[in-house]
């Protein structure tokens, strides 16, 4: 009886790059490659030789090239939801621009920022955008923080400043266990409470809030200023 007649058939297919034993040879020498062509693509982008999305690019094919991972786990690591809430912030963004949302929201933060000083802004703008990434994405915080900080307007503070401020914040979603993935992966297996995560996040996050508040004013370069009026 041929297989068109049996009860049972299992349908299988070739993968050309099985996985490898991390220990032995060729899987140490993919490692190397793989933490190469890392190190390079970082070294490309800081130098301004090309851009960051050729450099990812150049990287995966790269990666692919060399059987690291197949296509198959090229396009499974892309994840769909990310870039979903990442596309819908930019247009949540725009709206609370166009609704003068925004400017709002950043009269307020100068108004009150005002008599904390320069590193007192940065630090509360670093606390808001760190509080709100505990609740949403980092991407969408960032996406949609930024739309106010560009429209703060301070003496001693410049944009840019503001702008690394929102950055380094959106990264520091460390008070709530869905703040980030690794903060759900170790929920569980580690035996964690919701607690746990407020308890030694909160005092990590003002420590990290305070020394990149400071290290962002004394380092960050200020924005240059506009050229003067022609008499």
């Amino acid at each position: 009886m041929g297989w068109a007649h049996a009860r049972c058939v299992a349908q299988t297919r070739c993968v050309l790059t099985p996985f490898l034993d991390a220990r032995s040879d060729q899987g140490v020498c993919l490692q190397v490659a793989a933490g190469v062509l890392f190190g390079a693509a970082v070294c490309a982008m800081a130098c301004g030789v090309v851009s960051m999305l050729t450099a990812s690019v150049l990287t995966s094919f790269a990666l692919i090239w060399i059987q690291c991972i197949t296509v198959e786990q090229a396009f499974a690591s892309i994840k769909g939801r990310v870039v979903l809430a990442t596309v819908a912030a930019y247009g949540l963004g725009d709206g609370l621009s166009s609704t003068v949302v925004t400017d709002v929201v950043a009269e307020g933060v100068v108004d009150f920022g005002s008599r904390l000083g320069p590193i007192g802004v940065l630090f509360l703008v670093f606390m808001i955008t760190s509080a709100m990434s505990c609740i949403v994405s980092n991407q969408a915080t960032a996406i949609i923080l930024y739309d106010v900080v560009k429209h703060c307007k301070m003496e001693d503070v410049s944009t840019l400043q503001l702008v690394v401020m929102v950055v380094l914040g959106a990264s520091s979603s460390f008070m709530t266990p869905f703040g980030y993935q690794t903060n759900l992966m170790v929920w569980k297996q580690g035996g964690y409470q919701f607690r746990d995560y407020t308890r030694m996040g909160t005092p990590l996050t003002l420590v990290t809030g305070l020394l990149a508040s400071v290290l962002c004013y004394l380092l960050v370069k200020q924005d240059p200023p506009p050229p003067p009026n022609p008499p």
